[in-house]
C-alpha cells in the first residue's frame, strides 16, 4: 500500500470513473420492469425470476475476480489490466439490455442482464480495491470514497435528467428512456475509465514468497474478521430494503400518488443526494462510520413508513419524503466501501498480505445478491397478487399491496439492517493502532498485537 501523498488530481482522476457507472446503476432498478413488462410484454415474474437467476453466477465469477486481481500481476498493473476489460464487457452488455431488438424473449432478458452484471464485476471489485490501496489512512480513505460516490451520484443526477428532459417530450416511453441513457453511457465509459487509467499510479505491491491461493483459508479468515462480517450483513440487508423499494417507485408514484414526471422527481432526489456526500463525510468522522450509517439508515426507516400514509394527489407530500431519503443515498452509497477498506487491514495484519480484492470480490457478490433479491422478489410478489404493470387491470387490493411493498416491507428489513451495526468496533482509534500494528511489522520491529484484534481474531 502506498504512504505516497495523493494530489486533488489523482483523487479525482479515479474517482471520475463512477460517473458513468452511476448513470445506469439505479436505473436498472427503476426502468427494467416497466420497459421489459409494460412495453416488452414479458411477465414480471419471470423477470423477477431472470433477475435472481442472473445472480447466481456471481458466487463464482466475483472470488474468482478478486482472487486474480490479487494474484495475476501484469506489467500493467494488477488492478488497472481489469480497466479495459471490464469497459468492453460492460459496455456490450448495457447495448444488449438498453436497447434489443423488437420480439425479445426472457431468454434475451437473462444474457443481456447477466453480461451486464459480468462487465461491472470485472470493473467494479479491482476498481474498489484499487481505491482502498491508494492510501493506508483512515479519514483519507473516506475522501477517496466520498469523491468516488460524488461522481457517482452525479452520474445519478444525469440519469434523472435524461429520463425527466425525454419524458416531457408528447409520447415519449420507457423504450426512449433506456436508449438514452445508453447512448450517454457508451460514451462517457471509455473516456472516464481513460483518464483513470492515465493519471491514476498503482501501488507497488512486494508479493510474498510464500503467498498461495487458498479459497477455503480465505473464507476462514473473513468469518472470523467481525467488523468485515458486520458491514457485509447490514450493507446485504439495506441493499434488499433499498433496491426493494426502487423496483417498485415508478408504480407506485404514477399509480397510488398520481405522478406525471417520475424522472423529475428523481432529479430532486439525487440532486439533494449529491449536495449531502460531503456532510455525510463530516459526520462519519465526527461520530464515526458505523454510527452514522446507522442514522441514515434510520432516516431512511422513518420516511419508507410516512410513505404508507400517503394517498392520491399528495405529491407535495410524496416529493418532500423522497426529497428527505435521497439526502441520505450518499451515506449508504459511500460509509460502507470505506469501513470495508477498514476491515481488510485486520487481515493484512494478520497475514502481511494485502488481498482487498477478494474482501471487495465478497461483499459485493453479497450485495449483487441483495440486489438480486431487492429486484426480484417485489416483483415475484406483485406478480402474485395480481399487480397489472401497465396500471389498466388494478383495483383496490392490487393498489393496497403495492403501497404495503414499496413502504412497510422496506422499512421492516431497514430495521434489522441498523440492527447488524450495533455489534461494529472498528472506530477510528482502533483502526490507527492497527495501522501503527502493519507500519511495526513491516519494517522488521518486534511489534505487540493490539489487545482489540486478539478479541477480534483469536484464532490465527
Amino acid at each position: 500500500m502506498s504512504n505516497k501523498t495523493l494530489t486533488r488530481g489523482t483523487i479525482l482522476s479515479y474517482g471520475l470513473m463512477s460517473l458513468p457507472v452511476g448513470v445506469i446503476g439505479v436505473p436498472m432498478g427503476i426502468y427494467l420492469a416497466p420497459f421489459y413488462a409494460g412495453e416488452l410484454g414479458l411477465s414480471l415474474a419471470a423477470i423477477g425470476t431472470m433477475l435472481i437467476l442472473s445472480r447466481l453466477t456471481d458466487f463464482i465469477t466475483d472470488p474468482l475476480i478478486g482472487l486474480l486481481s490479487d494474484r495475476w500481476r501484469p506489467a500493467i498493473g494488477r488492478r488497472k489490466v481489469w480497466v479495459p476489460i471490464g469497459t468492453t464487457i460492460m459496455m456490450t452488455g448495457v447495448y444488449l439490455l438498453f436497447q434489443p431488438p423488437e420480439g425479445v424473449g426472457i431468454v434475451y432478458f437473462l444474457v443481456a442482464v447477466s453480461t451486464t452484471y459480468l462487465g461491472y464485476t470485472t470493473l467494479q471489485l479491482p476498481y474498489h480495491a484499487w481505491g482502498a490501496e491508494l492510501s493506508p489512512q483512515y479519514h483519507v480513505r473516506t475522501k477517496i470514497t466520498a469523491t468516488s460516490k460524488f461522481f457517482d451520484t452525479s452520474g445519478l443526477v444525469i440519469s434523472t435528467v435524461i429520463p425527466a428532459y425525454i419524458l416531457s417530450q408528447p409520447g415519449a416511453t420507457s423504450g426512449d428512456i433506456m436508449t438514452g441513457l445508453s447512448i450517454f453511457f457508451l460514451i462517457a465509459l471509455p473516456l472516464c475509465a481513460s483518464i483513470a487509467f492515465i493519471n491514476v499510479h498503482e501501488p507497488e505491491y512486494q508479493a510474498s514468497p510464500k503467498q498461495a491461493v487458498s479459497v477455503k483459508a480465505a473464507a476462514k479468515l473473513l468469518a472470523r474478521n467481525k467488523p468485515f462480517a458486520l458491514v457485509t450483513i447490514s450493507l446485504f440487508i439495506a441493499t434488499v430494503a433499498e433496491v426493494f423499494r426502487q423496483t417498485t417507485t415508478v408504480f407506485y408514484a404514477t399509480q397510488v400518488i398520481g405522478v406525471e414526471n417520475v424522472g423529475a422527481v428523481y432529479v430532486y432526489y439525487f440532486v439533494f443526494a449529491l449536495m449531502m456526500i460531503p456532510v455525510w463525510s463530516r459526520i462519519a468522522e465526527k461520530m464515526e462510520k458505523h454510527r452514522a450509517l446507522g442514522l441514515a439508515l434510520s432516516v431512511v426507516l422513518i420516511t419508507n413508513i410516512c410513505m404508507y400514509f400517503l394517498k392520491e394527489g399528495q405529491t407535495t407530500a410524496f416529493i418532500a419524503l423522497f426529497i428527505i431519503k435521497g439526502s441520505c443515498y450518499g451515506a449508504l452509497a459511500l460509509l460502507p466501501g470505506a469501513m470495508i477498506a477498514d476491515t481488510a487491514d485486520i487481515d493484512t495484519a494478520l497475514t502481511g498480505e494485502r488481498q482487498q480484492g477478494l474482501f471487495f470480490a465478497i461483499n459485493a457478490m453479497v450485495q449483487k445478491l441483495g440486489y438480486a433479491l431487492g429486484q426480484g422478489l417485489p416483483l415475484l410478489l406483485l406478480g402474485w397478487v395480481g399487480f397489472d404493470a401497465t396500471g389498466l387491470n388494478n383495483g383496490p387490493d392490487e393498489y393496497y399491496w403495492l403501497s404495503f411493498l414499496y413502504s412497510i416491507a422496506p422499512a421492516v428489513v431497514a430495521g434489522f439492517a441498523i440492527a447488524a451495526l450495533v455489534p461494529y468496533t472498528l472506530t477510528a482509534a482502533r483502526h490507527k493502532e492497527l495501522q501503527n500494528y502493519i507500519a511495526a511489522k513491516e519494517s522488521g520491529e518486534d511489534a505487540a498485537m493490539p489487545v482489540f484484534l486478539q478479541k477480534l481474531a483469536p484464532e490465527q
